[in-house]
């Protein structure tokens, strides 16, 4: 059979694989192999397997993944989401939508020490969704508030999903975190200035306001900020300046975290056990779905998907900024089935070239990725953030909820990431300012 027109099959197996419910590390593993076993034997197949596992799996700048995942374990063992949400509570809870705008101000600052998007969703669920419920919140807007703002960690660095960008395309780590920073923080001003604009003109989305708090107060509550405004400088400060490399400053992070979560005597057996489970199994969760998609890279490359597709796009008249934009469309429908590692692995082999031989930015295109993912995160089918508060919140809410809720959060997010497209500046005027 034509490796060719093997390739375009492996499509439809993979879309008949997800529908079924496989997990997409072992559907991208098996029908990579599969493929590869067709085209190259299975001698050649198992030799590629080995390598791909090998080859994407030892690469340093991987020891920084497992690090980010337990500077956010740490935070959450040491109470510091807690703290961030009652300052937040405390400075914004007398407004129209103070206590939604507070969850989007926590989980902005605890995306800053916390890599991952789904534990972010996860911890703020139970903390955040009963008392925005009790104090008469729509259920709606609670539900979506809390999805969408979890996505700020795929933005907001320490990111895992920078790092995975990074490996595949050989951009610099430091870089792309340090221009995750100034989207990060427009898209939660954005969120913030939309609830309160919806509350405003809506006041029976959110009946209750808190009772004001008096300056004495405010102040004592930015001591709740403190420990992620520490974890935040150490990584981040660093890697600006140029005093370690994106890997160290995940060990110094974890260090500082380690140390804060111990100075406030919250540090048990118990928890560091929890810990490191939960490092670990993020870890090889990621691990298993690189490998796969590795192997699935490559079967691709053999088949000739990749190179026909490359010469076909590259050989289009259309202005170079529409390519892109059907770049992005691409990932926006991939996201609503995989998450971001699969869509990545998958498509940054073929799209990463051609945008950098078009004269865009590397950096920029990262950028413009982690805000497709964070779209793809909370939506339907496969949203996974969306699923996760479902899960978390313990049969308050259904799903049809969470859906109904971040549908005004998606159409936020696809003006902002116009925004991001039409002005580049926004992502890379901060990297472009480091030594």
């Amino acid at each position: 059979m034509d490796p060719f027109l093997i390739g375009i099959l492996s499509i439809l197996a993979i879309l008949v694989l997800i529908m079924a419910g496989v997990p997409i590390a072992y559907t991208l593993a098996g029908v990579g192999t599969l493929g590869m076993t067709m085209i190259v034997g299975f001698d050649g197949a198992v030799g590629h397997l080995a390598s791909a596992a090998y080859g994407m799996s030892a690469q340093y700048t991987w020891a920084v993944a497992p690090l980010f995942v337990a500077i956010g374990s740490l935070a959450g063992m040491g109470g510091i989401t807690n703290e961030a949400f009652d300052s937040a509570k405390v400075w914004l809870g007398r407004l129209p939508g103070g206590l939604a705008m507070a969850t989007v101000a926590a989980s902005g600052a605890f995306a800053a020490c916390c890599g991952s998007t789904v534990a972010n969703a996860a911890i703020f669920t139970p903390l955040v969704l009963p008392q925005m419920l009790k104090h008469g919140y729509d259920k709606q807007l609670a539900v979506g508030c809390i999805a969408a703002s979890g996505t700020f960690a795929a933005m907001i660095p320490p990111s895992i999903a920078m790092v995975v960008y990074s490996i595949i395309t050989r951009e610099p780590l430091g870089k792309l975190l340090v221009a995750g920073i100034i989207p990060g923080l427009m898209t939660v001003a954005v969120y913030m200035i939309s609830i309160y604009i919806r509350a405003v003109r809506k006041p029976h989305l959110v009946p209750a306001a808190l009772e004001a708090a008096d300056w004495g107060r405010k102040i004592r509550s930015l001591r709740g900020t403190g420990g992620i405004l520490f974890i935040f400088l150490v990584i981040m400060v660093g890697i600006y300046a140029g005093w370690f490399a994106p890997s160290a400053a995940g060990a110094a992070g974890a260090c500082a975290t380690l140390i804060l979560v111990a100075f406030r005597r919250k540090i048990t057996i118990t928890g560091l056990v929890r810990v490191s489970l939960d490092t670990a199994q993020v870890t090889a969760t990621l691990f298993l779905i690189i490998i796969g998609g590795t192997l699935f890279t490559r079967f691709w490359l053999v088949s000739g998907i990749v190179s026909k597709l490359g010469a076909f796009i590259s050989g289009l008249s259309a202005p170079p900024v529409v390519i892109v934009l059907l770049f992005v469309f691409g990932i926006l429908i991939l996201g609503c089935f995989l998450d971001p590692p699969s869509i990545m692995i998958i498509t940054l082999p073929l799209i990463h070239p051609i945008v950098v031989e078009m004269g865009y930015s590397g950096i920029w295109f990262g950028i413009i990725m982690m805000k497709a993912a964070e779209i793809g995160m909370i939506t339907p089918p496969g949203g996974m953030n969306s699923f996760v508060v479902h899960a978390a919140s313990g049969g308050i809410v259904s799903l049809e909820d969470v859906f109904a809720g971040i549908t005004p959060f998606l159409v936020l997010e696809l003006v902002t990431l116009a925004v991001l497209i039409a002005f580049p500046e926004i992502s890379l005027w901060l990297p472009n300012t480091m030594q």
